[in-house]
């Protein structure tokens, strides 16, 4: 947590070998190397010519082997000299559009300077450096080893709504490798019901059988996981690197004219909205060069997103979507199912009632100070109270907290994993919160993703264009984990799929973003 890229600059250049270093200085607290898995940032770069569009940075090397927790720093690059590098390993993956930065052992906050990068300038043909303008991005992830997994939930039928179970009644399913698997009311086939009622028809779109192919990730192969959900800095950061049309098709609010009337562009409106703070100034930005975008709560997870907005800054990342059985075994790991978890492994919780100290900024603690506090759940009006309840019941914080603020503080009697609300691997705010989008087994055009990562571009309207993801109109996706506004706990169960299947294309009031790599 509180991660800080900072003293970004050029260094060698050498134009015979088409190479460029980019260095600067990363520190993150709170890392591990543990017998579980290890934390780690993801780290990429962003270039501009004087006033040109920003473009992505393809490293001049990959890492000789798979991710194996070892140091596997290519020739050019660097993890520094300075503070802990000595327990630091880079691994740069064969996609080369960024580097994976994680401690190798221990645990503890983690401080290097001068981190450098090998960039090959030659793809990108630059040749003249004078007027270079360089940006570092960085976003916490955490490790998933391979290894099989429970999918869904001890109660089967009775469990949370809609929930994956081994059929008829047989518990959760065992994800052994990544095999296709047949879903089919078949014994100790993988199923998943549709309870009456208006979420029924959110559990899948296909009727069983089908089958989930081999090439779809499943959660027992290795992969990577925002630690946390997107920030709203994050999304700043990456509207401040597009184009104005491109920023236009990411925000709600009218950007076209040198006039913005509606300055909180995720919520349009002219004031701040269910905590959404991104904003925009409200005069002075011009008709054709791109607005500069703000926040006053950078760490607060941004809500009000897409699965446009998600898809672009995945692809503009050089990341990827998660699937929802990923999502399953990045909560639970190897884990014995416990029925109606929570994704810190145990049914206890307790919601976020206020903060105390700067609201957004990531050090915030968390209200009460006397008991358990690990979810974000149960505020405002919840969708089906709408229309009946006038008030909400707790009129606390309605919207998001910031990424990580149930880790800032521990209260006795619990476990550190229930305390801040992380899940097996270490991950935070998997339930409640805002929605975690991901590609849904529910239909056909979900079922077709596979492990393509984004390249670091979009098209010229700012959107992702990766034919194996799901599109603009959002066909093949789903929502897990539940929300701040879920108006009970039961709402935002570990393995409850009251949304598994539902595609939506416009942005979602309380949508939020998670990747993978």
């Amino acid at each position: 947590m509180h991660l800080k890229i900072e003293n970004v600059s050029l260094g060698e250049v050498s134009k015979v070998d088409g190479l460029a270093k980019i260095q600067f200085d990363v520190s993150w607290d709170k890392a591990w190397k543990n017998k579980v898995n290890c934390d780690g940032v993801w780290v990429f770069a962003k270039f501009r010519q004087g006033n040109g569009p920003w473009r992505h940075t393809d490293l001049k090397n990959k890492s000789a082997a798979d991710f194996d927790y070892t140091d596997q720093t290519p020739s050019g690059f660097s993890k520094g000299a300075e503070g802990t590098s000595s327990e630091m390993g880079l691994w740069i993956p064969e996609t080369k559009k960024g580097s994976f930065i994680f401690r190798t052992k221990g645990e503890g906050k983690v401080s290097s300077k001068k981190v450098t990068l090998a960039w090959d300038c030659s793809q990108a043909k630059v040749t003249d450096f004078s007027n270079l303008e360089l940006k570092v991005f960085g976003l916490e992830m955490v490790y998933v080893p391979e290894d099989r997994f429970c999918l869904g939930d001890p109660d089967g039928p009775d469990g949370p709504a809609n929930c994956f179970y081994a059929y008829y009644n047989n518990g959760p399913y065992l994800v052994q490798s990544e095999d296709e698997i047949l879903v089919a009311e078949e014994e100790d086939r993988l199923y998943c019901g549709r309870v009456a009622g208006p979420v029924g028809k959110n559990s899948r779109f296909d009727e069983p059988p089908f089958t989930i192919p081999a090439a779809f990730p499943k959660g027992y192969k290795a992969f990577w996981v925002s630690k946390y959900e997107l920030s709203t800095q994050h999304y700043v950061d990456f509207l401040n690197c597009l184009t104005r049309e491109q920023q236009q098709n990411h925000v709600a609010s009218d950007i076209s004219g040198d006039a913005v009337e509606n300055i909180y562009v995720m919520s349009n409106t002219k004031k701040e909205t269910l905590r959404q703070s991104i904003t925009c100034p409200s005069s002075g930005n011009g008709q054709d060069i791109s607005v500069v975008f703000s926040t006053n709560a950078p760490q607060r997870a941004c809500n009000i997103l897409g699965w446009t907005d998600s898809m672009a800054y995945a692809a503009w990342s050089g990341l990827r979507p998660m699937t929802e059985m990923e999502y399953e075994k990045a909560n639970r790991g190897t884990a014995d199912p416990v029925p109606y978890e929570f994704s810190w492994g145990s049914t206890r919780i307790g919601r976020i009632e206020g903060v105390e100290g700067e609201d957004g900024s990531g050090y915030e603690l968390k209200l009460p100070k006397n008991k358990l506090v690990n979810c974000c759940v149960d505020g405002g009006i919840g969708p089906m109270h709408r229309g009946k309840q006038k008030k909400p019941k707790h009129p606390g914080l309605l919207g998001p907290v910031s990424c990580g603020v149930f880790g800032n503080s521990m209260v006795e009697g619990y476990s550190e994993r229930e305390n801040a609300g992380a899940t097996f691997y270490g991950a935070a705010e998997m339930c409640g919160n805002v929605w975690i989008t991901c590609v849904s087994i529910g239909h056909q055009i979900g079922r077709s993703f596979t492990r393509v990562h984004g390249d670091g571009t979009l098209d010229k309207e700012g959107y992702a264009n990766i034919p194996t993801w799901p599109g603009k109109d959002a066909q093949g996706t789903g929502a897990r984990g539940g929300v701040w506004v879920s108006p009970g706990c039961i709402y935002v169960c570990m393995a409850r799929r009251q949304a598994g299947y539902h595609p939506k294309a416009e942005r979602r009031m309380n949508g939020g973003c998670r990747l993978a790599f």
